[in-house]
């Protein structure tokens, strides 16, 4: 059976206005990427760190095949993700196979990925080897009230 989807462009948009003592500051940015076939969008508890405060939920895996809460990693174009919490934070941690990247998404608060690479260089004079995204987690900042995310996943 040949695929009856059409693939189509995303456009993301960013808007930023702000004025202080009368002068507007802000802009206005648009990012379209082409010919994408594949979304996954979900709203999921992401539990609290545990007794350990070790504990992470697993969001999204990337790999070579579209799977269960997995996508191929060669097609991604765009992840979006929001603590939809009103207390909490969300602590996301990304992986790239060889190395963690963390961020704190406080709440009400939206983060992107509009590229697959990471890097987390062991100094500040360290080479950048920037090394596809394999994983994305997450965990509340609480040690047990979980927190409520919103994610966007689009690829090819």
């Amino acid at each position: 059976m040949a695929t009856t989807i059409i693939p189509s462009d995303l456009t993301v948009t960013i808007s930023e206005s702000y004025t202080v003592n009368g002068v507007s500051y802000g802009n206005t940015m648009n990012k379209t990427y082409a010919s994408n076939g594949q979304v996954s969008q979900r709203v999921m508890n992401i539990a609290g760190q545990g007794g350990s405060g070790i504990t992470f939920t697993n969001i999204l895996a990337l790999s070579t095949v579209d799977g269960q809460g997995q996508v191929v990693k060669a097609d991604y174009k765009y992840f979006r993700i929001t603590n939809l919490d009103n207390a909490n934070t969300l602590n996301l941690r990304v992986y790239n196979g060889s190395d963690y990247v963390a961020m704190e998404v406080t709440p009400a608060s939206t983060f992107l990925l509009m590229d697959a690479s990471i890097d987390s260089p062991a100094s500040g004079t360290a080479a950048i080897a920037f090394a596809d995204i394999t994983a994305i987690a997450g965990q509340s900042s609480d040690a047990t009230a979980g927190v409520d995310i919103e994610f966007l996943m689009v690829t090819a």
